[in-house]
């Protein structure tokens, strides 16, 4: 019966560490409200585990050996890949931001962070789920080239420019940046979603 439950302990142990992993590598590619709460509940779940592997199973050697640090160590090992996961997921957001542009639709939002070092992070988000896509891009004075001409289907083009625009408010008109999708020609498409530039660093 002992050998029993300490193989239900491995196995469960196992089970919750791939889970937890997967979910971590998912959340660089989407983000919803509730995942950080259920992360969280199976993370308890799986430490209360662990460590009643770790008490039970070294009280059964009185020299710790490999087979009675066995679901202690994989459960280690699953925390390392998490935390290195985490940590490789947290410093693709926190490069520095060259350029950064967000169309806001209330109940939706999209936005694309451009990085110095030649990449981007296109972020669309609604209602609590955000999901990514990643790419790279070049730019030259306002004209932005991406790697792709169509991204999460309200990109239609690999081509962005940057452009005044008078926007008119209740006290004035004024004058903003807006990224436009163009074609190789320049010519602005019609009916296609516009982005309001919130960050500029380009003369920085």
């Amino acid at each position: 019966m002992k050998v029993n439950s300490k193989v239900i302990r491995l196995i469960v142990i196992v089970i919750i560490g791939t889970v937890l992993t997967y979910l971590t590598y998912q959340s660089k590619f989407s983000t919803f409200i509730f995942d950080l709460i259920i992360f969280g509940i199976i993370s308890v779940i799986g430490l209360s585990i662990w460590v009643w592997a770790l008490l039970s199973d070294t009280k059964r050697f009185r020299i710790l050996n490999i087979k009675s640090l066995l679901t202690p160590t994989i459960g280690l090992v699953f925390v390392a890949i998490i935390l290195t996961l985490n940590l490789s997921i947290k410093s693709t957001f926190d490069k520095p931001t060259l350029l950064k542009i967000f169309y806001d639709g209330d109940f939706n939002g999209t936005g694309i962070d451009f990085k110095t070092d030649g990449t981007y992070i296109f972020d669309n988000s609604a209602i609590g789920l955000n999901e990514y896509e990643y790419g790279t891009y070049k730019i030259e004075g306002d004209l932005i080239t991406l790697d792709k001409n169509k991204i999460d289907n309200i990109i239609k083009t690999d081509r962005l420019e940057v452009r005044t625009k008078e926007i008119k408010y209740s006290d004035g008109i004024r004058k903003e940046k807006y990224a436009f999708q163009v074609n190789k020609n320049g010519d602005k498409l019609d009916n296609e979603t516009e982005f309001r530039v919130i960050i500029d660093n380009r003369n920085e």
